[in-house]
C-alpha cells in the first residue's frame, strides 16, 4: 500500500501565500531575496505559512510598524498580554467561579491548568452592554463541565459556602459601582474553601487617568463604573480578609509612567507583565482566603 503523504503546494502556490503576508504583515510587497530564498525551500505547508508568519511577525521591521500603529494594535496587544496573565499567573483549581466572564471564559483565553467544572455567572443577554449582548461559545472537548448562571455576580446566594477552589473576576468589578464590588469581595470569600484563591484584573486608574486626559476624562469604557488605583483595591481586598500573594502590573507602560504623558507604543514595547502593579496599564491581583477567616 502506498503511504498517504502531506498534500503538497506548487511553487506559484508558496509564493502567492507569501506575498499575501508580506502585503498583510508589512504592508509592503515581498523583495526579490525574499521571494528567491522561499522558492527555493521545500514546497510544503510550513514553508508556505505558520513557520513564514511567525519569522515576520518578530522581525525588526514588523516591530517598527507595530509601534508606529500601536493605536490601532492596541486592544489586540492589551489581550495578549491578558493571556499571558491568565496562562502564568493563575492558580490551578477544580472548581472555578467565573465573574462575569461570558464575553471571555477563562478556557478561551489560556487558563493552563485542568479543572472538573466552572460556573460562568453573568447578566442575561438582554441586561448586558450592546456590546457583549450577543456572546455565544461552546466549552472545548476534554475541559470539565461548564455551566452559566444568569444573575448578579455580586450577588451570589445560588452557591453555598466554601464551594470553590478559585474564584475569578476577569475585566468585570470596574463595570459595577464601589458598593456593589464590596458585595462582590464578600461574596467571594464566602463561597471560597479554605486556601482558595480570589484573583482578578482591572484597568489601572493611575494610567487611565493619563489616558483620557486629552479628552476630558472618564473611564476607558462606557460601560465601567469605576475604575480602580492599586492601593484601593490592595486596601478593599484586605478589608475582607484576603491574604494578597501577588500583585502585577499587566500591560506595562514605561514611557507613559515615566513622563505622565500617554504612550500607545508602550503597548508594542512594555512588558506584558511588570512586577511593579502600578507600572501596568492593568492591575492583577492574586488573593488567598485564609485558613481561619477572622469575623467581619
Amino acid at each position: 500500500m502506498t503511504p498517504i503523504s502531506a498534500p503538497s503546494h506548487s511553487g506559484n502556490e508558496v509564493l502567492d501565500r507569501a506575498s499575501a503576508l508580506y502585503e498583510a504583515l508589512l504592508g509592503r510587497a515581498i523583495d526579490d531575496g525574499a521571494r528567491n530564498a522561499i522558492a527555493a525551500q521545500r514546497a510544503d505547508e510550513t514553508d508556505a505559512g505558520f513557520a513564514l508568519a511567525v519569522q515576520l511577525l518578530y522581525s525588526a521591521e514588523f516591530m517598527e510598524r507595530l509601534v508606529d500603529r500601536a493605536i490601532e494594535a492596541h486592544l489586540f496587544l492589551i489581550h495578549r498580554a491578558r493571556q499571558i496573565m491568565v496562562r502564568r499567573l493563575l492558580p490551578s483549581a477544580g472548581a472555578i467561579l467565573d465573574l462575569g466572564g461570558i464575553n471571555a471564559p477563562l478556557f478561551r483565553i489560556g487558563y493552563a491548568h485542568s479543572f472538573r467544572r466552572m460556573v460562568i455567572v453573568d447578566l442575561p443577554p438582554d441586561e448586558r452592554h450592546l456590546a457583549y449582548r450577543d456572546i455565544r461559545f461552546d466549552a472545548p472537548e476534554g475541559c470539565g463541565e461548564v455551566t452559566i448562571h444568569y444573575g448578579d455576580m455580586t450577588s451570589l446566594g445560588h452557591f453555598a459556602d466554601s464551594t470553590f477552589d478559585l474564584v475569578w473576576s476577569g475585566q468585570s468589578i470596574e463595570h459595577v459601582e464601589p458598593q456593589a464590588a464590596s458585595r462582590m469581595c464578600s461574596e467571594a470569600l464566602r463561597v471560597l474553601r479554605p486556601g482558595g484563591h480570589f484573583c482578578l484584573d482591572t484597568p489601572n486608574r493611575a494610567i487611565t487617568t493619563i489616558h483620557t486626559r486629552e479628552i476630558g476624562g472618564g473611564f476607558v469604557h462606557p460601560d465601567h463604573k469605576y475604575e480602580y488605583r492599586a492601593s484601593e483595591l490592595r486596601e478593599l481586598l484586605r478589608g475582607f480578609g484576603f491574604e494578597i500573594e501577588m500583585e502585577r502590573g499587566i500591560c506595562e507602560m514605561p514611557k507613559t509612567v515615566q513622563t505622565g504623558r500617554f504612550h500607545y507604543e508602550d503597548f508594542a514595547l512594555g512588558n506584558p507583565i511588570a512586577n511593579n502593579a502600578e507600572d501596568g496599564y492593568i492591575l492583577f491581583f492574586r488573593c488567598r482566603k485564609p485558613e481561619v477567616v477572622r469575623s467581619q
